[in-house]
């Protein structure tokens, strides 16, 4: 009578296991496709507003060309104006801010999407 108790116990520690690991891979899909998806819709929205500062650039040269009448002045400016936002974005960067800024973001945002219990 013990072997059959040791038995039935044995298959439903077996069974309780591998609910566990089907509950953790499917918990692990979950999580990894939020990230994904997450991913994804950053990506789409960095490259719309990449082709929205890409217009709005050439649309505020070719103003500043017409106002100082000239044909490239308004080009210089702009390109001007991204050289001292590069060098403000390359001091952030030397400094540790700009690292820490994205990590802070990142575990939040992992922190967010983390199971609640």
């Amino acid at each position: 009578m013990d072997i059959f108790k040791i038995s039935k116990l044995k298959e439903t520690i077996t069974d309780y296991i591998r609910v566990r690991i089907e509950l953790f891979k499917l918990d692990l899909t979950e999580h990894l496709s939020n990230v994904l998806a997450q991913m994804i819709a950053y990506i789409i929205i960095l490259i719309i507003s990449g082709l929205v500062v890409t217009f709005l650039s050439i649309a505020l040269a070719n103003f500043l060309n017409a106002y100082f009448e000239g044909d490239s002045i308004g080009y210089l400016i702009v390109a001007g104006l991204y050289f001292v936002l590069l060098l403000i974005v390359y001091y952030l960067l030397r400094s540790g801010k700009l690292k820490a800024f994205f990590e802070s973001k990142l575990m939040d945002n992992i922190s967010d999407q983390s199971p609640k219990k």
